[in-house]
């Protein structure tokens, strides 16, 4: 039972501090013992022990892929490896939070951001539908309340206040999302009969192979027949043809609505729906649940369904798969959002246009994974070439490994930009960064490297992910994905000088102001360890690479199946 709980240790932990930490801002002024519990010594000490943990699975040998809970849990190094990402970004939210540790609306706000991240950390090991919804659910829910708490450097009542509309404001928009999502799930269960995220692939070959079926095409000729038939032949027919062709009818719908319905959550132009508005808006702890954690989230769920599920070539290919869409969505969202990022003075808005146009190169890369695998399928089910079928599941692994890095470069660099910021009570302007530098050297430095890895540049791990992601994106034979990582390129570049604008404010001296309070030590400390991750990343590229490569390892093959084993096994050899 104990090694069962192992994997779900670091979620556990996360979910029980959460609901620690809302029964303690509940409880109304604590005494001192109260107050211990809401400020940060607990929480964080709850999150460093669910770190661990976390690291603890990504570094099992034993730790090559299966499926607990009867299927509803996938239990492997890409779920561990979102895991750590996730409890990093928790616990550097809960040490750079500049509010007081007891403050109850403090208190509140990091207990539904663990909320979230317990959401987010159960939708990352999702196995079927059922556990996809309540981790992804869970996380917009926390993530919406955690808005309600307000931002900081305002008046309880204005905090209240706006913290209200911010929270009004992203729910409504999630829950079309969530309608969309649903929606589409419904269809998509209707059409193959069942909710494991395992057996999709099997049941969605079998409704393409019986809309094809021979019984079902001469339904078809007789309906579409010249020459005069008689009335009961027509109906059977009829009834033939539509019992053919009905699966096929509601599956193809199902998966686009699924695709909008996580893109939703993901936040890509043009379903962002008033995302950028509440970042602007947003507390840091706030941000980060809606931001970065449900992100995370949408990222990982898009991954297990669309390059583990469903990648089948009829399924990704035009004119029924989302391949086609993906990319172009992808693309252009980059574009979009470079020229919004680069028009942006408000530092929460600039990297929530920042991480849009991650999505959108994640989404690239995505749909240049399930074209890779469906290219070995047909090869290996046709033409039986071993390498052609060894190249597709190679390439397909290195798009997720440019996607699952550059994610958790953006990551990073946003929670130690946003920690940065929040240190020397940054409001809401690039502008009220001047002057920064000359407060600490330390800050200048931490927003250095922040501004270059989100920019893509040396010495961060920003250069290897983003050429990862580009080189496996150019790698995929289709002409419409590369037109569309040109296009992406475009975009990047508009980000990345997006991203140097806070530097290039920070290095630019405040004439006339007074002298400035010393950075908060928190929020500085937050940084400066988050940037060295991504300098130390950046340096030792390859050490971040096999981590990657090791998480991605067998991503299209089913959890607990022959195939994977087979396939890791080769691998180690």
């Amino acid at each position: 039972m104990v090694e069962t709980l192992v994997p779900f240790a670091a979620a556990l932990i996360v979910g029980l501090w959460g609901v620690l930490s809302l029964l303690a801002a509940r409880a109304g002024q604590p005494a001192a013992l109260g107050r211990v519990a809401l400020g940060r010594v607990v929480p964080a000490g709850g999150l460093a022990l669910a770190l661990v943990a976390a690291l603890t699975g990504l570094t099992a040998p034993e730790l090559v892929g299966e499926l607990q809970a009867r299927g509803a849990i996938v239990v492997d190094r890409l779920a561990a490896l979102f895991d750590a990402l996730i409890v990093t970004v928790l616990l550097a939210a809960v040490l750079a939070d500049p509010r007081p540790g007891a403050e109850p609306r403090a208190a509140w706000g990091r207990g539904m951001l663990l909320l979230a991240g317990a959401g987010a950390m159960l939708a990352v090991r999702a196995g079927d539908w059922a556990s996809l919804i309540v981790g992804l659910e869970l996380a917009t829910l926390a993530g919406g309340l955690c808005l309600a708490a307000g931002r900081e450097g305002e008046t309880s009542e204005a905090a209240e206040a706006a913290g209200r509309e911010s929270a009004r404001t992203w729910l409504m928009g999630q829950g079309v999302g969530a309608a969309i999502l649903w929606l589409g799930i419904g269809l998509v269960i209707a059409a193959t009969g069942t909710t494991r995220l395992h057996e999709l692939g099997g049941r969605v070959s079998a409704v393409f192979l019986r809309w094809g079926a021979h019984t079902a095409q001469a339904a078809v000729d007789v309906l579409q027949a010249k020459e005069a038939m008689p009335a009961g032949l027509i109906a059977h027919a009829r009834d033939a043809a539509v019992e053919g062709m009905a699966p096929a009818a509601l599956f193809i719908p199902g998966a686009l609505l699924v695709l909008a319905g996580l893109l939703v959550r993901a936040g890509v132009v043009p379903l962002l729906v008033g995302r950028t508005r509440v970042a602007g808006r947003a507390g840091l702890c706030g941000w980060v649940a809606t931001e970065l954690v449900l992100r995370t989230a949408a990222v990982a769920a898009l991954i297990r369904v669309f390059v583990v599920a469903l990648h089948a070539p009829r399924v990704v290919y035009a004119p029924y798969g989302w391949g086609t869409a993906a990319a172009v969505l992808g693309g252009l969202s980059v574009v979009v959002c470079g020229v919004r990022a680069a028009r942006a003075a408000d530092l929460r808005r600039l990297l929530a246009w920042a991480g849009a146009a991650q999505v959108g190169l994640t989404l690239l890369a995505v749909a240049a994974a399930a074209n890779f695998v469906a290219h070995a399928g047909l090869r290996a089910g046709g033409l039986e070439v071993a390498d052609h079928y060894v190249w597709g599941h190679t390439a397909a692994e290195a798009a997720v490994v440019g996607a699952v890095a550059g994610h958790a470069v953006f990551v990073l660099a946003s929670c130690a930009a946003m920690a940065a910021a929040g240190s020397v009570h940054a409001g809401r302007g690039l502008v009220d960064l001047a002057g920064a530098v000359r407060r600490s050297p330390v800050l200048a430095i931490s927003l250095a490297i922040c501004a270059l890895a989100l920019a893509g540049a040396p010495p961060t791990a920003g250069l290897p992910a983003r050429w990862w992601l580009f080189t496996a994106v150019l790698e995929n034979s289709n002409v419409l994905v590369r037109a569309m990582a040109a296009a992406a390129a475009l975009g990047t570049a508009l980000v990345a000088w997006a991203c140097l604008r806070p530097l290039l404010a920070a290095l630019t001296p405040a004439a006339g102001e007074p002298a400035q309070p010393r950075p908060r030590r928190g929020g500085l400390v937050v940084a400066a360890v988050l940037a060295g991750m991504l300098v130390g990343a950046g340096i030792f590229a390859q050490g971040a690479w096999s981590m990657f490569e090791e998480a991605a390892a067998g991503v299209a093959f089913q959890p607990g199946s022959k195939s994977r084993r087979e396939w890791l096994s080769r691998a180690e050899r």
